[in-house]
């Protein structure tokens, strides 16, 4: 049986089971990894740090879509 814990992203908690990495939310989100930039308690994360970035209760992630156009 898995632990919960609880992580904040873009400011909504959510009840995820312990061992999660951020490459995890990214997908349990449905956002698209080419398009979207993570911050983890205030610091931006290089995309390849993703999966070896385990989530830790109360963590607070934003996930920014990142948009193109002119």
């Amino acid at each position: 049986m898995s632990t919960r814990i609880t992580v904040f992203a873009n400011g909504k908690a959510h009840q995820v089971a312990t061992g999660k990495t951020v490459a995890e939310m990214v997908q349990d989100l449905r956002l698209i990894p080419s398009a979207v930039l993570v911050e983890r308690n205030g610091e931006a994360l290089l995309r390849q740090e993703w999966g070896g970035q385990m989530v830790e209760h109360g963590d607070r992630l934003e996930f920014v879509k990142v948009v193109a156009g002119g």
